[in-house]
């Protein structure tokens, strides 16, 4: 148990992950706000509407992360690329598990969005925060990496 609260103490009890927490919510409230449109005017279906919230709210988030979080001693095009392909990975598995939850909702649980339209973000919702963790450890990996790799390549 003490081994456990250790871990959790030198990874999220940080300045570093609050700073990432706050721009998680953030980025979770554009993803959220994006979902919400798109589903409600355009009417893609979840699957599309997740696509297009995601990748904003990743944009946004990249920069935000850079600035704010992991404050990257050199930013370049092919750490944003890595980045990017990253947050693609993700994007698939986001969007996949909010269509999964989003079928859940109206097919197991029976729930009517168009009665609550409030809960149509509830998919989108639960498959962003499974992937909180993972998506720290990842960034965190790739701008260690990219910084000691520039700076490598500079010496």
């Amino acid at each position: 148990m003490n081994k456990l609260f250790q871990f959790i103490k030198k990874h999220f009890l940080t300045r570093k992950f609050l700073s990432f927490g706050i721009i998680g919510v953030m980025n979770t409230g554009i993803d959220t706000l994006v979902y919400y449109l798109m589903y409600w005017t355009i009417d893609p279906g979840a699957f599309l509407s997740k696509t297009v919230a995601f990748f904003t709210a990743s944009i946004f988030s990249y920069f935000a992360n850079v600035i704010f979080t992991f404050k990257p001693k050199n930013r370049s095009a092919a750490q944003f690329s890595i980045v990017m392909f990253i947050f693609g990975l993700r994007w698939l598995i986001s969007a996949s598990l909010a269509w999964l939850f989003d079928y859940g909702f109206i097919n197991w649980l029976h729930i009517d969005f168009q009665s609550n339209k409030f809960l149509s973000v509830m998919p989108s919702l639960l498959a962003s925060a499974l992937l909180i963790p993972i998506a720290y450890f990842a960034l965190d990996w790739i701008f260690r990496k990219t910084g000691e790799e520039k700076e490598a390549q500079d010496l």
